[in-house]
């Protein structure tokens, strides 16, 4: 299925894609003494490679946080590297070039994630994990863990899951706990000294060398613990699947063609590798993953399950599948929808598809303007097991509620649209429509006079409107504002933040974000430059974030700031010598995903344990901090620079 998440991909190195080569003597390790070993494992292997910094010496960035695409590399290079599975050639790649292209990928990762995908290792959902907002995101313990499992999974049969008997087992999702359970019983993983797994914490590069140096030995021995030895397997697309006589006839497109396979109700089809749903649960589009020797089936697993129509003519074997979502994109045939996970996915339109909007037929010309309106409309598409495009498009504009509030941007005798937030909205006016300004009833003509003359005195009117049954407009209650008293600059804590509007202290209201808003926000030794990761760190309700907002024309055009404390856990720390003052802290964020990098000094106040440390003692710190697996919880007070003033627990 042409089914595309919309997400991107930067270039991180940290496979044997970076520049530094094997052999060199790496700089920083010897601050991870329980990583050191596995790290010079892979690292010679050339599964793991490093950076050359400023000096000129070569470093490995143990304590750098591992990201979704630097984990695609790095399991294509361990599968191919240690001959556990064969590599993907171009057709292969090809196959998935518009989904990778669709969600972003760079292109050094190409054949990579194509790889991946091929084995089932990647599913498209996974796509979407790899980037926010254009930034790269770091990916959790549990994904990582469930990489590799379906990596070893390609010849070692997980089990269960059921056998996990980690602290925080609960707090693992279903479907990944037989791949976490292959990895322990393998040796891979386990837990902490609490023998909790932290399944929704972000992983780090040594401790990913530990996994990978492991799972490396494990692949080189090519000991396969099921009785699947000397099978094949073929992964595909279903194209078509037929019953007759408790016989089914299988056909699924691959990188190298169509292939087809008989199966029989004793056939076991799992789905996530756990669930035995037998032959009658493979749905048209489903990508499955057949295990055989010849026409000798051992097992199939749908490694993505596509929802099959239940209104088609047979429910089962139905030539379509159904997808809705909130429209966010039309044009050139391709239409993009926000799907009910809150996923961005692209299908492909037929040049005949019948298309309609509000029961009206329609054009993709007619919901690309739709789309620039900013309205808000859901798309209901139909789409093609054969020909893989969405064969029919309905959109329906989402009914309004029966208030609307925002800045007037424009009014006619027809039409009115206003701005809320970041959005903009234009709405239809009923034939008889109620206009008051500052309170006072008033006609169409005086109303639209008075936004006139505002507009033109550097000023505006929000309003706020009601409608009727059939969603126009018929009372607009207007309020003059002017730009003037609003043009300014306000200093104070972030007080709120919703990604559109934000308020400090200094300030007696929220102020629309401008659509062109910079932002820069220091967070210890790095910036923030976009609203949405300025939100989630936002959303960690210890965090003290000092800003300088300014207001232009009633909108905020300008955000500077810095993080001016926050609570976390300390990860590690270096010093800079052993008799300084100076060194850096990374600390995780208590109640958001981020992980901070904390510069201090000779004027920074730390107090640990009790103990307030300074030059004579700071290297004692050092070694606590880094051979203690307990939490160390501190709170961070920082300076507009992004320098620790005071770090205590």
């Amino acid at each position: 299925m042409k089914k595309y998440a919309l997400t991107a991909l930067t270039v991180a190195f940290c496979t044997a894609a970076s520049t530094v080569g094997y052999g060199a003597n790496l700089t920083d390790i010897n601050n991870i003494p329980w990583a050191k070993s596995y790290i010079n494992s892979v690292y010679e292997s050339g599964i793991m490679v490093g950076d050359i910094n400023s000096k000129g010496q070569s470093i490995f960035r143990g304590y750098d946080n591992m990201t979704y695409s630097e984990a695609a590399q790095l399991i294509y290079s361990i599968v191919v590297k240690s001959n556990f599975a064969g590599d993907i050639n171009d057709t292969g790649i090809n196959k998935y070039t518009m989904e990778m292209n669709g969600a972003g990928i760079a292109s050094w990762a190409n054949k990579a994630v194509a790889f991946c995908m091929e084995k089932g290792i990647l599913t498209s959902y996974d796509l979407i994990k790899f980037k926010t907002n254009g930034s790269d995101n770091k990916i959790t313990r549990e994904d990582m863990a469930v990489f590799f499992g379906k990596a070893l999974a390609l010849s070692y049969a997980p089990s269960s899951g059921t056998s996990l008997s980690f602290s925080d087992t609960s707090g693992i999702s279903a479907a990944a706990k037989p791949y976490i359970e292959l990895l322990n019983k393998n040796g891979i993983v386990s837990g902490d000294n609490n023998n909790n797994f932290n399944p929704k914490a972000s992983i780090n590069r040594a401790e990913v060398a530990v996994m990978a140096s492991k799972t490396f030995e494990v692949m080189k021995k090519g000991v396969v613990t099921n009785t699947e030895s000397g099978y094949s397997q073929t992964t595909g697309v279903v194209a078509s699947i037929s019953e007759s006589s408790g016989t089914w006839l299988l056909r699924i497109l691959t990188a190298n063609g169509t292939e087809g396979f008989v199966l029989d109700a004793s056939t076991p089809v799992y789905l996530n590798a756990t669930s035995n749903v037998g032959p009658s649960g493979i749905g048209l589009g489903d990508t499955v993953q057949v295990t055989h020797v010849n026409a000798d089936i051992s097992k199939i697993v749908i490694t993505k399950d596509v929802v099959v129509d239940p209104n088609a003519t047979n429910s089962q074997y139905g030539t379509t599948s159904i997808d809705k979502g909130e429209l966010i994109s039309a044009g050139d045939y391709k239409l993009g929808i926000l799907d009910k996970s809150s996923r961005k996915v692209y299908y492909v339109v037929a040049t005949d598809a019948e298309i309609t909007l509000n029961g009206k037929k329609a054009t993709m010309r007619q919901l690309s303007d739709l789309v620039s309106s900013k309205s808000t409309a859901t798309a209901t598409l139909t789409i093609s097991s054969t020909s893989q495009e969405a064969i029919k498009v309905v959109v329906t504009e989402t009914e309004k509620s029966s208030d609307s509030e925002g800045k007037i941007t424009s009014i006619n005798k027809k039409s009115i649209t206003i701005k809320a937030g970041s959005k903009s909205y234009t709405y239809d006016l009923a034939s008889s429509v109620s206009y008051y300004l500052n309170d006072k009833l008033c006609n169409q003509l005086d109303f639209t006079d008075k936004y006139d003359e505002i507009d033109d005195d550097n000023g505006y009117i929000t309003a706020k409107l009601t409608f009727n049954s059939d969603d126009e407009v018929t009372k607009v209650k207007g309020e003059t504002n002017d730009y003037d008293d609003e043009d300014k600059t306000y200093k104070g804590t972030i007080s709120s933040f919703d990604g559109d509007s934000i308020k400090v202290s200094g300030s007696t209201k929220s102020y629309d974000l401008d659509s062109d808003v910079k932002i820069k926000i220091i967070i210890g030794s790095d910036d923030i430059t976009d609203a949405d990761d300025l939100e989630d760190i936002l959303d960690d309700s210890s965090v003290s974030v000092y800003a300088e907002i300014t207001v232009e024309n009633g909108e905020v055009t300008e955000i500077e700031g810095y993080l001016s404390e926050f609570d976390g856990t300390i990860s590690s720390m270096t010093v800079t010598s052993e008799s300084k003052c100076l060194g850096k802290m990374w600390i995780q964020m208590e109640h958001a995903d981020y992980q901070i990098d904390v510069e201090f000094d000779e004027d920074t106040s730390i107090v640990i344990d009790g103990t307030d440390y300074d030059d004579i003692d700071i290297s004692s710190l050092k070694k606590y901090v880094n051979s203690n697996e307990d939490n160390i919880n501190v709170t961070v007070e920082l300076d507009d620079d992004g320098l620790a003033t005071s770090i205590k627990d």
